[in-house]
């Protein structure tokens, strides 16, 4: 149930869940099957809301931003990449394009999960979020005989799992075109144990002293007894955790920007930022924020010739021994002379890129977004796999396939593609042109994480190097991004 900021800083909880995002709402349904929880989400709900339920809505919120209160709140990475972050119960998964596979076997081995935990969480969240599409775009079919055309195999058909070649997946729009977001998942929370307060943003977490709590007063490390938080108006309240349980947690799932940054406002982080911003030093954890990533995006678009529906994300190439996904989705876009335009985008993400980052703050406020660099194409391994993923681009444009969106030409010239904003060189063999298509098409594909990751700040349980009571179970906590789209995953870890 929901309640009022007074109310919910009256009572004490079992588990204190720190952001109703992608990870949160699952992980906060399921603690609340034994034990009492309060979830904090600093956006509203998502229900009632056309900008995030209906498909053909996609991308709006991304359109309307601003700092406090918008469903999406704009960042800018110092690089000058614009990205965004999203604020509202459900968070990432009620923004996204829907698209819902699950990761790779390798990567499961390699995070160190329990693979019979892992298929029953995975099968947990699709029994509730992931629906096979009833039939395929006109574009994403073409798409998909193009990619077999130029040799993504084998073709797996529709399948949930992380394969090579072609494969069609799950979404979290139904057939009706109705958005499932993560939000959706708290209807198998425990009503009795659970408590979800919106628009309450978390501005640090609550210790102990490190001698309180013991007969003699002697040192022990500092404990998490709960949260300060503000409702919209500003106005800070506390959320306590109950004190006769020495099990009892708060858990940060305040995604990939949110999450590091609490840690940071709390006073657990590298000691000399910390100071010039006078914030106490709980704890000196030199690679709080370090080490993020964003998986970089290089892409074309292109104008149909043909009408073309609305279509998000339901094809995907992944490519045998590469680095690389290619994915993609049309749009009719209503033009000032309201004649539609349609158009097809192709895009690759780079999966495991090897340029990191790094996040600070600018200031104290929790509302603000922190500084970000995620130095993309710094290791030079990076753009070499952008050129040659731009290189399956060119070879996907060249099929059979493809070629019903190429325009007639005008004279005795060949016919052509009409590229919406950077066309592909002319030589896909020119290694310059094609590094330089990199540099001019980078974006974000919004798979931003790490910050927080296994060794350096948390350990295999989750918890937090150095203090009690405090775990993080979110994407700062992933090496990498998982498969080609992570929602399926970051869910999965929730449960």
């Amino acid at each position: 149930m929901t309640i009022d900021a007074e109310k919910a800083s009256a009572r004490k909880y079992d588990y204190i869940v720190v952001g109703g995002g992608t990870a949160g709402c699952p992980l906060a349904a399921t603690l609340s099957t034994n034990y009492s929880v309060l979830l904090l989400e600093r956006g509203g709900s998502p229900y009632g809301v056309p900008e995030i339920e209906n498909a053909d809505a996609f991308g709006k919120p991304l359109d309307e931003t601003d700092n406090y209160t918008s469903i999406a709140q704009t960042f800018i990475s110092e690089e000058g990449v614009s990205n965004a972050r999203a604020r509202v119960l459900g968070g990432g998964t009620a923004l996204n394009a829907g698209f819902y596979s699950r990761a790779s076997s390798e990567y499961v081995r390699n995070m160190g999960w329990d693979e019979a935990l892992v298929e029953k969480s995975y099968e947990w969240v699709e029994k509730q979020n992931a629906f096979r599409p009833d039939h395929l775009s006109r574009w994403s079919s073409v798409f998909r005989d193009g990619f077999l055309e130029a040799g993504v195999l084998p073709y797996n058909g529709y399948t949930l799992d992380h394969l090579d070649g072609t494969k069609i997946s799950a979404s979290t729009f139904d057939s009706r075109g109705k958005r499932h977001t993560a939000a959706d998942l708290l209807r198998s929370a425990n009503p009795d144990n659970i408590i979800v307060h919106l628009n309450a943003t978390v501005s640090r977490i609550l210790f102990n002293s490190q001698s309180e709590g013991t007969k003699d007063h002697s040192f022990q490390k500092p404990r998490a007894r709960g949260v300060e938080f503000m409702d919209r108006r500003g106005r800070s309240y506390d959320a306590l955790l109950n004190e006769s349980s020495r099990s009892s947690e708060v858990i940060v799932s305040a995604g990939a920007l949110g999450s590091p940054q609490l840690l940071l406002l709390s006073g657990i982080g590298p000691s000399e930022h910390l100071n010039e911003f006078n914030i106490s030093l709980l704890l000196d954890l030199p690679f709080v924020g370090q080490r993020i990533q964003d998986n970089p995006r290089a892409s074309v678009a292109l104008q149909s010739p043909t009408p073309l529906e609305f279509s998000s994300i339901q094809v995907v190439g992944i490519l045998k021994g590469s680095q690389t996904y290619i994915e993609s989705s049309s749009m009719v876009n209503i033009t000032v002379s309201s004649h539609p335009m349609y158009i097809g985008y192709i895009f690759e993400k780079l999966a495991f890129p090897l340029s990191r980052g790094e996040l600070r703050l600018v200031s104290r406020d929790p509302r603000d977004n922190p500084s970000v660099r995620y130095n993309y194409y710094s290791h030079p391994l990076d753009l070499q796999r952008c050129v040659q993923s731009v290189s399956l681009i060119v070879n996907l444009l060249n099929t059979r396939s493809l070629e019903r969106f190429v325009y007639a030409a005008a004279n005795e010239s060949s016919p052509e593609f009409h590229f919406i904003g950077q066309a592909l060189p002319e030589n896909p063999l020119d290694h310059a042109a094609m590094a330089q298509f990199c540099h001019a098409t980078l974006n974000t594909i919004w798979h931003y994480h790490g910050g927080c990751e296994l060794g350096p700040v948390i350990n295999e349980r989750y918890k937090v190097n150095g203090v009690d009571s405090l775990r993080i179970v979110d994407g700062p906590t992933f090496r990498d991004s998982p498969g080609t789209n992570p929602q399926a995953t970051t869910m999965m870890l929730g449960r």
